[in-house]
């Protein structure tokens, strides 16, 4: 799964980005707004995080913008902001998910796991094509009733496949 993070504070950055490694995540990181816009335009993410404090422009103009530029990825705010108002304000233009700081590692990646399927048209956690079960919770493979044993390598190029299934991937 491919994450582009956008966030201006290195040190949670880099200790966020480490959580998803972890987790098999692979992290693409920028602390501008305009250049995550670009990279959501040009790239192909999975979900884009964001903590729009501090960042040049709002989280919500970020939203627009990325919404106008018709980038369909889904987007995840992670932020320490408390105020309804705000959260729903940042919702109503366009992110999927809000995820308040401080966080658990296990509830941001089960958040990211969960807003992946649901953009991809999946709403349980296992993706079945023909004999092939992908269960994204367990990453594991099964065929029919035997389970396969991949690498963590060939397990997210499954998982890649199984979730973007219809869709001629590069």
């Amino acid at each position: 799964m491919r994450v582009l993070h956008i966030e201006r504070d290195q040190v949670v950055a880099e200790a966020v980005d480490l959580m998803l490694r972890v987790d098999g995540i692979v992290p693409y990181r920028t602390d501008e707004a305009a250049e995550g816009l670009d990279l959501a335009k040009h790239y192909d993410f999975d979900v884009i995080l964001v903590e729009p404090m501090g960042l040049e422009m709002s989280g919500a103009e970020l939203l627009r913008r990325l919404r106008l530029a018709k980038v369909t990825t889904p987007v995840m705010i992670v932020s320490g902001i408390v105020s309804v108002d705000d959260k729903v304000r940042l919702l109503h233009a366009g992110a999927d998910d809000h995820l308040a700081k401080p966080f658990h590692k296990d509830e941001l990646v089960a958040r990211i796991g969960a807003v992946v399927r649901r953009s991809h048209g999946h709403a349980e956690s296992t993706v079945t094509i023909g004999d092939l079960v992908v269960s994204l919770d367990a990453k594991a493979v099964r065929v029919g009733d035997m389970p396969l044993h991949l690498t963590g390598k060939e397990y997210a190029i499954i998982e890649l496949l199984a979730l973007r299934k219809g869709v001629v991937l590069t």
